[in-house]
Formats: C-alpha cells, structure tokens, sequence
C-alpha cells in the first residue's frame, strides 16, 4: 500500500488535536457526572497538556540548545517523543490533583485514556510518514513518497535512489503502536477492580505502556527515531531504557499494593483556596511565556481550548463570589494578565493588510435597578413624590457586519452596521407586577481609528427604551417609561491605543451593556501590540458602574471581546442581582493588500 497525501501535516495536525480533545471531553463528562468545579478541571488539563508538549520536546532538544528555544520567538525543533510526553503529563496530573484534591476516579480515569489519546495521535504519525518502520516483505506494508522521512532517510543510506517516486515497503509501523494503544486503554479500563489503592491503575498503565514500547521499537527503522543508535548485546540502549522504566513501573506497583500500608496520592477535597485559582492561572502564564519558542500554532491552541475557559469560569467566580468581594476588582484584573500571553504567543507576526471585511456575533445579559419618583406633592420641606422600584432582566443578541480599512499602517477606517434583539423583564418590587418587553435595533456607525485620536458616530434605530432613575411632574409612573425610534451615539478616544488612552462613549458598544444607551469614560493598554489588543477600565454613566473589558485576536482572523460591569443596585440590597456580561466573537475575511 502507498501513502500519498497532498498535505500530510494537516492530519499530523488534526490527529494531534483530536488526541487531546478525546481527553478534554472524556475528562470534563466525568466531571459533571461526579460534581467537580470546572474551573478546577479546566486548569489541570490545562496543565496535562502543557507538561505533555512541553515532555515530547524535552528529549529530543540538546541541553546545549535550550537558551536558544526559551529566547526564540518561533519554534525550530520539530522533534517529539510520546515518552516524554506522557512522563510530563503524568507530571502534570499529580501537580493539579496536589493543589486541587481530585481523587481516585479521576486517576483511574486517565489511566485509559492516556493511551487512547496517544493511540489516536499515531494515526496523524502515519499519514506524516514520521516515526516509520523497518522495511520488510509481509503482507502489510506502506511505501511513503519523496519528500517523506521514511524517503529521505533510505535515500540517505544509500538504499535508493534520490529520484526514486517511492521509498521500500515498511512495516505500518504507527498503527501498530495505535492498536497496541487501544488495546491498553482497554486493558486498564476493565481492571480497575483488581487495584486496591490510588494510582495503581496508573502504575500499571505505565507498566504495559513501556514494556509494549520495548517490543515495537524493533519494527521501527532506527533513523526514524529522535534517540541515540548505541546498541547493548543488539538492542539500542533506549530500548532498554524503556524495558527498565516498565519493569520498575511493575516492582513499584507490586510493593505498593502487597506492602505499603499508606497510598501515595490522596484526594479529599476539590476546592481549593480562594486564590488558588489565581496563583495557578498567572503560573501557567509564566510557563507559555517562558516556553514560547518551544511550541507550533497547533500546540498552542491545544492549550488554549481549556485555558480560555477556565479564565472565563474564573473571572466569573471572583466576580461572583462574596467571599473575594472586597478584592474582586484586583483579582478580576489579574485573571485577565494570560490574555496579554495570547497576544505575546499566539499572534507572532501581524501580516500588512489594507483591507478586510469583519462579521461579529455575540450578547449581553444582566440584571439592574432603577426607580421612578411621580406624583408631585406639597411636602413640609419642598416637592415629595411617591417611589416605584423595579428590577430589570435583559438578554440581548446581536450580530454585525463591517468593512474594514487600513491606510499607511496607521488609519483604520470602520463602517457597518449591527443589528440586535432581545427582552427584558421588567419587575414593579412594590406590586410584583412583572412585564415582558421585546426590543430590537439596526445600529449603521463609521469609526475612524487614527494614532493619536479616534472618533465614531452612528445611530440606534427601532424599539428601544432608557431605563434609569427618574423624577417625572406626573401622577402616573408609567409616563416614565419612554419608548425611542431611534437614538444617536458617539465615540471618542485620545492617546496612543497601543499604550495608554482615555476615551468617552456613548452607546458606541456591540451588541449593547443594557437594553438602553448609557454613557462609559474608560482608560486602556493595548500592552504595546497593536490596536487589537487591549484593557480597559472604567465607569458607566450616570449609574456609577465600574467595569472591566478585554479584547484580542486568537488568530488573523479570530477575535474576541469581553466585558464585565459590575453589580450597580442602586442602594438595593438583592442577593439575586448580578453583574452583568457583554461577550463578542468576530471573523475577519478577504483580506487584501490593495
């Protein structure tokens, strides 16, 4: 059989990520079935991941080379080994369940998964041609064509020739290992009742896995492998390496179940410190920062697809949790430090393009008061009026579209228009009368971005309402509720946006804070990267609400946003109203250079 791909890498890639993404959704449907945080379980396959990547370089870099891969901004080792990676992610497992307490089930639980996960990455090995075997005359057997590793390293022992359409025939050597994997995983899965204590199951995992390893490296082609060709009595010393690492694997189980009178992992708890989470979250910035140089866009984003949700479910947890309240606005701040890493690693280089066109989709939601003061009295000391309170709960939707110009790399010309629909339920506290209200707008701006300056303005038109404090010369209160067609809004900025800014907005937001336009004074970094960066902090206007936002590119041509304002009640005390959330993803397409 021949294996002729246009674009191997891609299913190097794509088997790469699926590998990790088997674990990621195995682990997190154990998770919800047994009760654990998720903000706990994100970080520690955050943490597998990055220890496994980080363990398939570690062998296979020269010591004398790793100055250059901490201080390189791309990577230049292509290298990988499944040994090291599962040493480190191993590694990685006992970090996160010594800070989180998680217990036996969820040991058990990557114990067979592991090995399923690394089988499913072989298939990416196969299709790259990398990691091939010896050549050989059976039935099943593969021929890789030039420009293969199996075809340049038979070129270069002199076994073909350099013009040759096709390498020998080699043992399939990648989907054997696949096999042998699943077969492992299973073998583990279906044992669990014979180990008494934690970690045997991985104990015994590692035990097959590195004897297993042993046996199929002599099917394996010596030059397809990142280790050394010294040989002991006939087998490579890595061979025995791996012999003795699995036999050790075994003694250290046998004594650890027959003889050891205490267990080597405990778990008793799944919720740690209060500001653990952040201390774990800024270390794991510290370490892909540190290691950029070490990891392919792929790789990161395997990082990433847990990281980013335990920032949000974090940031939620310290904006929501009375226990953190008096901090929350500091720690708030410092969870949102890994985004200034995704700008640092993920968006290595920003192309030069004039043109593009930009679609954003996303919401809001929230709950907030306000109050009407009518009825106009005569009081003892001046005008009194009769009070009505009420309490308000929005979800808005909003989607957008915009053509985006850039004119000598620093004029960024935007116009579009959004478009936006949602309710609000509007609640009297004192009658518990409650109303459904549904509201909806098309909002066409243009923006112009400059260095120094920036300026927007555009308008809201449809069915739309102002919710604030008001004090009406009526008899009834529901004068106060005002209905709008349509409602301008503008924007302003001065200062260098890639440093520091000061701006003043008015309703000049995608998809919309509130259910109303407000007015926000905010100041913002974009931590020296370029406009599409940024941090801001600020106020809304006249509710006095602070609020903290984010925004940044994940790729050229994924973006994302996010805000968070703060509980404004106004005076009320309701232990049901919460902050509120605005989020916004974009896609950026056609780029062109004309």
């Amino acid at each position: 059989m021949e294996i002729s791909i246009s674009n191997p890498g891609f299913y190097f890639k794509l088997f790469y990520l699926l590998g990790f993404a088997f674990i990621f959704t195995m682990v997190i449907i154990h998770s919800l079935r047994r009760g654990y945080h998720l903000r706990s379980v994100l970080l520690m396959l955050t943490t597998i991941t990055l220890f496994t990547i980080i363990g398939t370089r570690l062998f296979t870099i020269p010591i004398q080379d790793w100055a250059t891969v901490l201080s390189s901004e791309a990577t230049i080792y292509n290298d990988r080994s499944a040994v090291g990676g599962l040493i480190f992610g191993l590694i990685g497992l006992l970090i996160s369940q010594r800070v989180f307490g998680f217990n036996r089930p969820l040991l058990d639980l990557y114990a067979w998964i592991a090995p399923v996960a690394f089988g499913i990455q072989k298939i990416g090995c196969f299709f790259n041609g990398c990691c091939y075997g010896n050549t050989s005359e059976l039935f099943l057997v593969v021929q890789y064509p030039k420009g293969t590793h199996a075809h340049f390293n038979q070129w270069q022992a002199g076994v073909i020739d350099q013009d040759a359409a096709i390498s020998l025939f080699v043992h399939p050597v990648q989907l054997y290992e696949t096999l042998f994997l699943l077969g492992i995983g299973f073998v583990v899965y279906k044992t669990f009742h014979l180990w008494k204590k934690n970690a045997s199951a991985i104990l015994f995992s590692l035990l097959l896995f590195f004897t297993f390893r042993f046996f199929i490296e002599f099917f394996r082609d010596p030059m397809g492998s990142q280790f050394n060709l010294e040989g002991l009595f006939g087998v490579r010393k890595f061979q025995w390496a791996l012999l003795m690492i699995g036999l050790f694997c075994g003694v250290i189980l046998l004594c650890y179940e027959k003889y050891f009178k205490t267990e080597f992992i405990k778990g008793n708890q799944n919720s740690p410190y209060v500001h653990a989470d952040l201390i774990y979250i800024l270390t794991i910035s510290v370490i892909i920062y540190t290691c950029n140089g070490l990891f392919s866009k792929y790789e990161l984003f395997a990082v990433w697809m847990k990281f980013i949700p335990a920032i949000l479910l974090i940031l939620y947890y310290f904006l929501t949790d009375q226990r953190v309240r008096k901090y929350r606005f500091i720690t708030s701040t410092l969870a949102l430090v890994p985004l200034f890493v995704i700008s640092q690693t993920v968006q290595k280089e920003t192309p030069k393009i004039e043109k593009y066109k930009r679609v954003d989709f996303g919401g809001s939601f929230g709950s907030f008061f306000n109050e009407v003061n009518y009825n106009p009295q005569q009081g003892e000391c001046g005008t009194s009026y009769t009070t009505e309170y009420y309490k308000n709960v929005y979800r808005i939707g909003g989607l957008g579209f915009s053509n985006v110009s850039i004119k000598n790399n620093t004029t960024t010309t935007t116009y579009g228009v959004n478009v936006h629909a949602g309710t609000v339920r509007t609640t009297n506290l004192s009658t518990n009368e409650e109303k459904s209200k549904f509201l909806f707008a098309a909002n066409p701006y243009v923006q112009i971005e400059d260095k120094w300056f920036g300026i927007g303005i555009g308008f809201q038109a449809g069915d739309l309402r102002k919710y604030k404090n008001e004090q009406i010369n009526s008899d009834n209160a529901a004068d106060a509720q005002k209905s709008y067609n349509i409602l301008p809004e503008f924007y302003f900025r001065v200062g260098l946006k890639k440093y520091l800014d000061l701006d003043y907005n008015y309703g000049f937001l995608f998809p919309s804070p509130y259910p109303s336009l407000y007015q926000r004074v905010s100041i913002g970094s974009g931590f020296g990267k370029s406009s599409n960066y940024s941090l801001r902090l600020g106020r809304f206007l006249p509710i006095d609400a602070r609020f903290i936002s984010a925004e940044g590119l994940i790729s050229d041509q994924f973006g994302v946003n996010l805000m968070y304002i703060f509980k404004d009640t106004n005076g009320f005390q309701d232990q049901n109203l919460k902050g509120k959330f605005v989020f916004g993803l974009n896609y950026r397409f056609g780029h062109s250079n004309k």
